[in-house]
């Protein structure tokens, strides 16, 4: 009987290896999910890709507004694909660098009228405005680059000259400084860094209206907030935007050419 239990403990050890060997490779196994999970999934989220639009919209820009307004929007479009994956650090300098280099013209000289409000499309195209029609298409641009909404608005500033104003918000979290992108200033700054401009108040997309108790030194705090719909000319210009952007899907074989940023308010 003696050798019989000696050659059941030799068959043991291949099965015991065996059972070691199954150990192992869910061990592995986990960890290749866990790697997948963790690691793998920041960079599905890198290959963001802006889809191609149909080259119809282009040449019916061409239509429009003429050639170098066509080149202007295809500049546009290849800007977003370059820094569509960075950080929004970068992205946010990114794009304060390249639409500060539109060309300041007032609404009396470009549109005819004293205070006009233009579509991002008729901004880029022109490549020329005041500082709300830049601010808009700063907005319109990191929109694309997938900066979500909720994280910007527009300021309504006086500078130290006296002069109106406005100027693009960014604020990453509640616990962020507030940075400010401005035509009038080559960086991206934070608002404490700016007590040159003195706020007024600050509204968002969503119609959200913050006024602003500035007491100078950079002590800027919110005095009230409402939800205010006499903002007619961020109204106006939100319906011209869609009927603008609406009026090209079209020739992108029925795609939308932006995010749906022009939702009404509710």
């Amino acid at each position: 009987m003696q050798p019989k239990y000696r050659n059941a403990r030799v068959c043991l050890r291949p099965l015991k290896r065996l059972s070691e060997l199954r150990y192992w490779l869910t061990v592995a196994a986990l960890l290749l999910v866990v790697h997948l999970t963790y690691f793998a999934a920041p960079l599905t989220a890198a290959q963001r890709e802006f889809p191609d639009w149909d080259q119809g919209v282009y040449a019916e820009i061409n239509r429009r507004h003429g050639e170098q307004a066509a080149q202007r929007m295809i500049d546009v479009v290849q800007f977003v694909k370059v820094h569509l994956n960075d950080p929004v650090e970068v992205q946010l300098e990114a794009v304060n660098d390249y639409m500060n280099e539109m060309t300041w013209i007032a609404d009396s000289e470009l549109w005819k009228q004293p205070d006009y409000w233009a579509t991002p499309i008729e901004t880029i195209t022109t490549f020329g405005g005041d500082c709300e029609d830049i601010a808009i298409a700063k907005y319109l641009v990191l929109m694309l680059l997938g900066v979500p909404d909720e994280h910007m608005g527009f300021a309504h500033v006086i500078t130290t000259e006296k002069e109106h104003h406005m100027v693009l918000l960014y604020r990453a979290s509640e616990n962020d400084s507030v940075l400010i992108l401005d035509n009038k200033e080559a960086d991206v700054k934070a608002a404490k860094e700016r007590p040159d401009l003195i706020g007024v108040y600050i509204f968002r997309n969503d119609g959200t209206v913050f006024t602003i108790k500035d007491e100078g030194d950079a002590r800027r705090t919110v005095k009230d907030t409402l939800t205010d719909k006499r903002l007619e000319k961020w109204l106006t210009a939100k319906e011209r935007s869609r009927e603008n952007t609406e009026s090209y899907i079209p020739f992108n074989g029925g795609k939308p050419l932006a995010p749906d940023w022009l939702r009404e308010y509710r």
